[in-house]
């Protein structure tokens, strides 16, 4: 008879009754907490009640993205994976790690139990030992892994898709991706396996995406993994682009990010595409939302857009430049992913935009053009010789949502 527990109302619940007490969204939100497959972690506040135990799978997660703010840390920076991993539930890594250990009660922190060992464990582990001995001997056939290899499906992160792609692109809403083959002939196909990335989740405030359907505002012919980035590039999970901006985010606890120009909140997810839009690096604070972040030794800001701003998929999203009235374009970005230069400054349409931002001289002469990453870098200005990212200027002096006049700011 499994043992009880105080119940919330006195009434004695089963020790194997217990929710999952992960921080943001639990795998199995159906299944109760069985002690036997648990981890238990303690909250450093004597009156947290919500729980201390959580699915290992739900805890693997949560750990991963632990893990991943830990390698933005200090002297973690230069640790190996496994001295992170080996160090992370002890003083040394905990240390630096503990504000992305937010527990659901808002008031503490979450820290595993190092000294806790679920029932059974033991017998368990003594039984896996045999049973390895077993194979190494020659007394156990070897088992073929009959498990279809799932290859990774990753964009480039440029503005224009590879011209000759070796095979067919995958619809994200219709078809399953490059190389992961439906398990039956007329099961529903998955867009990305689940085995593929299993484990690669950040901190549990982020959202797991059920569902592509989002993406159907888009052109049938842009939905494809080119326009789409829905896969890592690193190997099992560790693409650090991801990693980067789940771990940012999850230092500030900021699960949603707002768009930088219509304010609209977005989810962002565990796993690629990360958001419904795009995120970009700027040297300068667009929003109050923008998340400054230290990249090379440059202070940045984290900066997000939303899908239908980027599409511009109704006459209100539409911004045009207040000098020469084109109208700015970001359809042909990747979504779910993140630019690590300015996406607004990358194509300067009028020289009014290659003047200096402290003597107001021109830097290039018109016809004149640089990388797009370049026009986020800082330069001379060799008129005034002031050093500066001359060619980023604020998006309500660049731009308006009204046609006319032209001049006016942006509302």
């Amino acid at each position: 008879m499994a043992p009880r527990r105080q119940g919330a109302t006195g009434e004695r619940e089963p020790e194997d009754a217990r929710g999952c007490c992960v921080p943001g969204e639990c795998l199995r939100p159906r299944e109760s907490v069985r002690i036997e497959d648990a981890v238990r972690v303690l909250c450093n506040n004597d009156t947290c009640s919500s729980g201390r135990y959580m699915h290992r799978e739900c805890f693997e997660q949560w750990e991963a993205g632990v893990l991943a703010y830990l390698k933005s840390c200090g002297r973690a920076r230069s640790w190996s994976e496994r001295q992170r991993h080996q160090n992370l539930w002890t003083k040394k890594g905990y240390d630096l790690a503990f504000k992305a250990c937010g527990c659901r009660c808002g008031r503490g922190h979450l820290k595993k139990d190092l000294d806790w060992a679920p029932p059974g464990a033991v017998v368990r582990a003594e039984e896996e030992k045999k049973r390895r001995r077993r194979a190494r001997s020659g007394r156990t056939p070897a088992v073929a892994d009959g498990r279809t290899r799932a290859f990774s499906l990753s964009s480039s992160g440029s503005c224009s898709p590879p011209s000759a792609p070796s095979e067919p692109s995958a619809s994200p809403t219709h078809a399953p991706a490059h190389g992961v083959t439906p398990a039956k002939r007329n099961s529903k196909p998955e867009i990305v396996s689940d085995r593929v990335r299993a484990g690669a989740g950040a901190n549990g405030i982020f959202s797991r995406r059920l569902d592509f359907s989002t993406f159907n505002l888009l052109p049938k012919h842009k939905v494809n993994s080119y326009q789409i980035k829905i896969e890592d590039e690193g190997n099992h999970g560790n693409d650090e682009t991801r990693l980067f901006i789940l771990s940012t985010l999850a230092g500030q606890h900021k699960p949603r990010v707002s768009c930088a120009l219509c304010k609209e909140t977005l989810h962002v997810f565990d796993r690629y595409p990360l958001v419904d839009g795009t995120f970009f690096l700027s040297p300068l604070q667009h929003t109050s939302s923008a998340v400054e972040v230290k990249v090379e030794g440059r202070t940045q800001y984290l900066t997000c857009v939303c899908m239908g701003c980027l599409e511009r998929c109704d006459p209100e999203r539409t911004i045009r430049c207040r000098f020469c009235g084109q109208k700015w374009d970001g359809s042909s970005l990747v979504l779910g992913t993140m630019y690590s230069y300015d996406i607004f400054m990358a194509t300067p349409c009028c020289a009014e935009r290659l003047k200096c931002n402290s003597c107001y001289k021109p830097l290039l002469h018109p016809q004149q053009r640089l990388n797009y990453s370049d026009y986020s870098h800082p330069l001379t200005c060799p008129h005034c010789r002031v050093l500066d990212t001359h060619f980023v200027k604020p998006i309500a002096y660049c731009f308006t949502k009204r046609a006319f006049p032209v001049y006016q700011q942006w509302p």
